[in-house]
């Protein structure tokens, strides 16, 4: 049967459920922000779904599978298309399905009225700060989300996020324990709803939709104190480095952002330019009212200087301070220049502090530094890079090797392949899943190396990176 009648006979089994065929629509719903990448930009432009399905409830979502199944019809999963790495883009055509009507908060664990709440569940759909906003007049938050927590559902942030807001206080979201449950839908004539917990979560974590689609997601949640945003600068950047290193060691200081930008980053930002000297570096930080007195005290041990404060989500830059943070700083910085980007370096634990002022030193000659504190595996380390102009993949590659030398493990960015990226580790767990779960391999078809690879894309993206392990994975990386 040809891709033509295949779809044809899709159509006429989907009835009622919301589908176009509309170009336009088609083109508009098989982006996500992969432009962020200057090797995506045009690798990925054009690259569109021949059918657009949007259920609205998870009987309709089931519809939609059965029938892509029976014709063989690739699936990929869209969320609200905020991801940056090309998780949301077709690389093979077929059906895009939008799970953003399937949304709700569907409770939380825990007798509100006798004890607090262990967990919060909702639908995968469900926008990440719609989560915290139900709960939250209860006296209970999400430990983390993603710097697009306003636009985000929680179903995309599990399936191609790996860490944010938060990670500094609570690790990243595969670390034991930030991901209570998944339930999955599996690709085949008659979907079954599977639920995964403990250390299985992380079959189906961060592979980009390809292990099975994420119906509901079940997390742990953290009290909601009251968090203010602070904006701090410090005459140089190794004054910001000490600061934000000793403030990630200090578990009881209650903070959710730890954000070091080297100069002239700062002034990349047009909400906060005003508030950071020229020349200055700056560190972005949002912590519990009751540890801000603890903040000001590293604040003025390490020579720095509080310049703004308020309350999350009040500051005259009109956003939440996250959204300069994380993913977001990228979109930022490339309002002032489209040929900045960079590349994601894990810093060594062992070593951290010494370890980004010497990356910040030797690779001056290459752009400021920006890094996001987290904890991983049980211990502060790092992500970031330099900030610099794209010339080619070539001079990523140069790059890559370099930062490596220096003692980083470098993921790439720049690819919507799983194994190129380095992210995610893809063993025989994972590969049992996908077979399980997805027997036809449609989903997220190109993204998996063993599963229909793209060889274009994956050729066209790959960089010599050594990639990221886990000291508490339970899988290999291949």
């Amino acid at each position: 049967m040809s891709r033509t009648e295949a779809l044809a006979r899709l159509r006429t089994e989907l009835g009622a459920v919301d589908h176009s065929v509309d170009t336009r629509r088609l083109r508009t719903k098989s982006r996500d922000r992969f432009a962020q990448s200057p090797v995506l930009r045009d690798l990925l432009r054009g690259r569109n779904a021949e059918i657009f399905i949007a259920p609205r409830t998870k009987e309709e979502l089931r519809v939609a599978v059965a029938a892509c199944a029976r014709h063989r019809v690739p699936i990929t999963v869209r969320g609200a298309g905020s991801g940056q790495f090309g998780q949301g883009v077709p690389l093979s055509g077929g059906a895009v399905i939008d799970v953003t009507a399937i949304a709700g908060v569907v409770g939380w664990h825990g007798d509100r009225a006798r004890q607090p709440p262990r967990s919060v569940r909702a639908l995968t759909g469900t926008v990440v700060a719609d989560i915290d906003a139900t709960i939250r007049p209860s006296g209970w938050e999400l430990r983390m989300h993603p710097s697009t927590a306003q636009q985000a559902t929680i179903g995309g942030y599990i399936a191609g996020g790996h860490a944010g807001v938060g990670s500094c206080q609570w690790g990243i979201l595969r670390d034991a324990g930030n991901i209570t449950a998944l339930e999955v839908m599996t690709v085949e004539e008659q979907p079954r709803l599977v639920e995964l917990r403990g250390r299985e979560v992380n079959t189906v974590h961060h592979a980009y939709g390809a292990n099975g689609i994420i119906t509901e997601v079940e997390l742990p949640v953290a009290p909601a104190w009251e968090w203010h945003e602070l904006v701090i600068s410090f005459p140089e950047f190794e004054q910001a480095a000490r600061f934000s290193v000793d403030l990630g060691t200090s578990d009881s200081v209650l903070k959710k952002v730890v954000s070091p930008h080297a100069h002239p980053l700062p002034q990349y930002f047009p909400g906060l330019a005003g508030l950071v000297p020229d020349g200055a570096a700056m560190v972005l930080v949002l912590a519990a009212v009751q540890s801000v007195p603890n903040v000001e005290d590293l604040v003025h041990a390490c020579g720095g200087q509080i310049r703004y404060r308020c309350l999350e989500g009040k500051g005259v830059y009109g956003v939440p301070l996250y959204e300069f943070t994380w993913g977001h700083s990228m979109l930022h910085y490339q309002r002032r220049n489209p040929k900045l980007t960079g590349l994601m370096a894990l810093f060594p634990p062992a070593d951290l502090y010494e370890s980004i002022v010497r990356v910040h030193r030797e690779f001056a000659d290459l752009g400021p530094l920006h890094v996001e504190m987290k904890r991983i595996d049980g211990g502060l380390s790092c992500q970031g890079s330099p900030v610099f102009e794209y010339e080619s993949r070539a001079q990523l590659a140069a790059i890559t090797e370099r930062l490596q030398r220096a003692g980083l493990s470098i993921a790439n960015p720049h690819t919507p392949v799983l194994g190129a990226g380095g992210m995610k580790p893809w063993g025989p767990r994972e590969i049992a899943t996908k077979r399980a779960f997805d027997p036809h391999g449609l989903l997220a078809q190109g993204k998996v190396d063993d599963v229909l690879a793209t060889d274009v894309i994956t050729t066209s993206t790959a960089l010599p990176t050594s990639g990221w392990t886990y000291r508490l994975s339970d899988t290999s990386r291949r």
